[in-house]
């Protein structure tokens, strides 16, 4: 297996590379993913789900916020309530307002054209 430096970039959280596509997936499918489920789809049967949670920080901070883009982070989701946990909303300004905002993130999320969208403007 390749070390995690070498999978996920210089400089970049654990996973991020690999989240960020798994996540462009889900827009483009029109779907959710649990975190424990994420966690063990990049970093295999024994990841954490916690192992997930900096590569959606980094999501979130250095890609989705500064470009104006849709919340694509959070597409991963809380397995029980379906819905992102209270780390996604950190720093964003926003609370969630019931089924219908929800349904608007998601909405604007699955719009998104996120094929033509890198994670790094530059290199990372």
């Amino acid at each position: 297996m390749a070390s995690q430096a070498t999978r996920s970039g210089q400089g970049l959280p654990p996973y991020t590379l690999e989240v960020f596509e798994v996540l462009k997936e889900c827009a483009t499918e029109g779907t959710t993913i649990p975190y424990g489920v994420l966690a063990k789809r990049v970093g295999g049967v024994g990841a954490r789900t916690e192992s997930v949670f900096p590569a959606l920080n980094y999501i979130r901070d250095h890609v989705c916020l500064p470009r104006e883009l849709p919340w694509l982070w959070m597409l991963a989701v809380n397995q029980t309530m379906d819905r992102p946990g209270p780390g996604a909303w950190r720093g964003i300004g926003v609370k969630l307002r019931g089924d219908e905002h929800w349904d608007e993130i998601l909405g604007r999320i699955y719009e998104e054209e996120w094929s033509e969208i890198d994670l790094c403007e530059s290199d990372c």
